[in-house]
């Protein structure tokens, strides 16, 4: 096995060439049939960088399950990124929770979690239903007349923002100037970060969330509310928190929450419209709805890559990978991998329940809002497909991201 800080070497090199096709135009219309060749080609890619990509569904998993595989945390970025301290934009990423691990990733963890159980959520259904109700009008108000609509930008500005903001606490009036601050830090999420202008975007969105959540934590000192952003205050006026930590969790927790809820459904809206016979299996029998969003979760995940370091020298299919290689888990793969999926391409509301989804992650960094996203996207979809039975798709959807995969533009015909 490889030791210290020497980078794995490739065995087929045709795999990078097929590995580099995932930058093209095509491959971010529909990167599953490059995923598929390089699981067959190299399922587990050590690049001559360092960097190990994992096509495989039980390779991920075993990542995602193995505490000895770090976030991409502080140490991390000083040595791909060291000027990352001088950027807000990045502090606010980096130094957030997902990017720390226990005990850091626990403590901080643990402020936010139980707003965020089963419980909660189903204590919220009627809240989500009511904003489902104001984004279905909204949607028969602007197709009345047969024409186009846009509902990505119906359902960002409603939606998902409307949902997490009840539930930490902002108010319903500032959602409409928060819109561009989220849409500007998605790039650092995405891994956007490579251009001054890239950079300077983010650092914009992140100063201006980081700005606005002060001050909405010192309202929240003069009169406290039974809301999140109330019980985070009141956490670091104990000294459980600093308040540092205490804005960007809440940075990371609303724009994560959102950006990647809007894109978890249209993402599965989208093959619902493109296969009418499962939309009408759902319209049918509005009971399938929660296989229905196991699928589309499965089937064209919002996060199609996570990151780990490796903690030690170890060995992932056979192929060693020395200590502080950077590990992607291609989630998008996994969910396609045929070993664990029977007939990964095929679209199937009535899939029978067998692994595991890899969309939310795993382990201590398993997606905090899980339980949250299912039930959102249980409560519109049914609501949605029942409302518009015409619901079509009016021209091609103008896809954006890749890390953070979702659409730009998403417009459809309800006449």
């Amino acid at each position: 096995m490889q030791t210290g800080t020497t980078h794995p070497q490739p065995r087929r090199p045709e795999a990078g060439e097929v590995l580099a096709e995932l930058g093209t135009p095509q491959a971010r219309a529909n990167p599953y049939p490059v995923y598929a060749r390089l699981r067959e080609i190299e399922p587990v890619y050590a690049t001559p960088g360092g960097q190990v990509y994992l096509t495989r569904y039980q390779d991920c998993v075993s990542v995602i399950r193995d505490s000895s595989f770090h976030a991409q945390n502080a140490d991390y970025m000083d040595r791909v990124r060291p000027d990352w301290r001088e950027h807000p934009g990045l502090r606010a990423t980096t130094e957030s929770f997902v990017f720390r691990d226990p005990p850091e990733h626990t403590r901080l963890r643990r402020c936010v979690a139980p707003a965020f159980t089963q419980y909660r959520a189903v204590a919220i259904q009627d809240q989500i239903e009511r904003l489902t109700t104001g984004v279905l009008d909204a949607i028969e108000e602007q197709g009345a007349d047969g024409g186009q609509v846009d509902l990505h930008e119906i359902l960002a500005a409603r939606l998902p923002i409307g949902v997490v903001g009840h539930v930490l606490g902002v108010p319903e009036p500032d959602h409409p100037t928060l819109r561009g601050p989220l849409e500007g830090l998605r790039l650092a999420v995405d891994g956007t970060t490579g251009t001054p202008e890239s950079t300077a975007i983010i650092d914009a969105a992140g100063t201006a969330l980081l700005d606005y959540f002060a001050g909405l934590v010192a309202e929240r000192r003069r009169a406290p509310k039974q809301d999140v952003i109330s019980s985070l205050a009141a956490a670091a006026d104990e000294g459980a928190l600093t308040e540092n930590e205490v804005l960007q969790t809440l940075t990371l927790v609303f724009s994560a929450a959102i950006e990647s809820m809007v894109d978890m459904l249209l993402n599965g809206l989208g093959p619902l419209l493109r296969h009418p016979d499962q939309a009408a299996l759902l319209r049918a029998d509005p009971s399938r709805v929660y296989a229905a969003v196991e699928e589309m979760l499965r089937y064209d995940t919002p996060v199609q890559a996570m990151a780990r370091i490796a903690g030690r020298d170890t060995e992932i299919g056979g192929v060693a990978v020395p200590k502080d290689s950077i590990v992607l888990m291609m989630l998008g793969a996994g969910n396609r991998d045929p070993d664990a999926f029977p007939e990964p391409d095929v679209f199937d509301i009535t899939r029978q329940p067998g692994n595991s989804v890899l969309s939310f992650g795993g382990g201590v960094h398993h997606c905090l809002g899980a339980p949250l996203a299912r039930l959102e996207a249980a409560v519109f979809l049914p609501a949605l497909l029942a409302r518009f039975p015409h619901l079509r798709l009016d021209g091609e959807p103008e896809r954006r991201g890749f890390v953070l995969r979702g659409f730009a533009r998403f417009p459809v015909a309800v006449r």
